[in-house]
């Protein structure tokens, strides 16, 4: 029989691991790859729920582990943790020899185990490159992780065509749509009462809404407090009752945190913070809220799904591609309310009643597989080696 070709992936927490699920059950099926999954980041996060708990839970082997995070939410602290990831990358890539290296998306971890990869001569795999958040640092690094990979599968046909501009050759670009789409299909969510008994809230009878808020890491760190206070603030002016999830481990991430805490504890029967709600439980509150709330790419990209209205506040996400059923907004307590409004207006609500979400068809994971199972790893120096692909136009116009 022959070898099989091992497959390196990490995942940094929560988020990016329930997006990742679905490619790690079909990676495990195939008679070609073996998976080595990679924790770091938040999965040890007492703060973020520990959910090195949920990939244990779900039967699947953790092959190394890259405790790296620090407890400290300062640029400093980050700067730290990317340091502390370059070393531990290296010993565990250089004890595991994996013929290539999955990622997905931007955070800093991802970012540290990507340049281990490359001075390592492990070709990467990048999931969800060529897209834009100009309010968050991701940007310059999942460029950096586009440049530094081999093969790309973008979600939409315009993300594609930027990995292409970056100097990337097309015949390793593939548009295969969001991988986070694949859950919808193949997880049997929760029942209304099966959610309203996890999280302590009469989803039949409440108005819920979701909240999901990160920093905003191009602005200034003092910034979080009153942006973060500006939605709480809006929230409180209505009759929602508010399922909350942890902020991202970015800088001022426990500014945020803290505010909530604060709130909660000043207004205990109005918001409710769940740690760890897991893809599942997340899924399902998305399918059961009557609207979502804050910046997380979540509602931009998986709310369509359930044709839920997303309020998408501030600039963390601008550029993204959206469906219809987000509606931006500025992160004053009057845009809030203003869009709230809106979100839950029954013209609003009829007018994506029908929507159909342009982010794929929740197969992405089976293209991706395939396409890695038509590719030869015998000789990695034929990718490594893969130079810049020049756009065919005339650049005449910047002389």
């Amino acid at each position: 029989m022959p070898k099989k070709i091992i497959a390196a992936m990490v995942t940094t927490g929560r988020a990016d691991y329930g997006l990742l699920y679905p490619l790690i059950n079909k990676i495990v099926e195939s008679d070609d790859f073996e998976l080595r999954l990679i924790a770091a980041g938040t999965h040890f996060s007492y703060l973020h729920g520990k959910t090195i708990q949920l990939i244990k839970k779900d039967g699947v082997k953790i092959a190394g582990k890259v405790k790296m995070t620090s407890r400290k939410d300062t640029k400093n602290a980050i700067c730290n943790s990317i340091s502390t990831g370059l070393q531990k990358f290296s010993k565990l890539f250089n004890k595991m020899m994996p013929d290539f290296l999955i990622v997905l998306g931007d955070r800093y971890e991802l970012w540290a185990a990507c340049m281990v990869a490359v001075i390592h001569n492990i070709p990467i795999v990048h999931i969800h490159g060529g897209e834009v958040t100009a309010g968050a640092i991701d940007d310059p690094i999942r460029h950096s992780i586009t440049k530094m990979s081999v093969f790309h599968f973008a979600s939409v046909d315009l993300y594609a065509k930027r990995i292409i501009q970056m100097g990337e050759n097309p015949k390793n670009v593939f548009c295969v749509g969001a991988i986070g789409l694949d859950n919808i299909n193949n997880i049997k969510l929760l029942t209304c009462e099966e959610l309203s008994k996890i999280t302590k809230i009469d989803f039949m009878k409440k108005n819920v809404a979701l909240l999901t808020y990160h920093p905003v890491t191009l602005e200034a760190y003092v910034d979080a407090e009153q942006q973060i206070q500006e939605v709480l603030q809006a929230l409180l002016k209505t009759d929602l009752l508010i399922l909350i999830t942890m902020p991202n481990a970015d800088s001022a991430r426990i500014v945020i945190y803290k505010k909530i805490e604060s709130y909660i504890k000043q207004y205990p029967n109005k918001f409710k913070l769940i740690k760890n709600l897991g893809q599942k439980g997340y899924l399902s509150a998305m399918q059961y809220a009557r609207m979502m709330i804050g910046n997380s790419s979540s509602g931009i990209i998986e709310g369509a799904s359930f044709k839920l209205p997303v309020v998408n506040v501030g600039d963390r996400q601008s550029g993204r591609f959206r469906p219809q059923n987000v509606i931006d907004c500025g992160c004053s307590q009057q845009d809030i309310l203003k869009a709230i409004e809106r979100a839950l207006s029954k013209e609003f609500n009829e007018s994506i009643a029908q929507l159909e979400n342009l982010y794929g068809d929740g197969h992405t994971a089976d293209r991706i597989v395939k396409a890695l199972e038509k590719l030869d790893f015998s000789n990695k120096t034929q990718y490594l080696k893969k130079g810049f692909y020049d756009l065919p136009q005339s650049l005449d116009h910047i002389n």
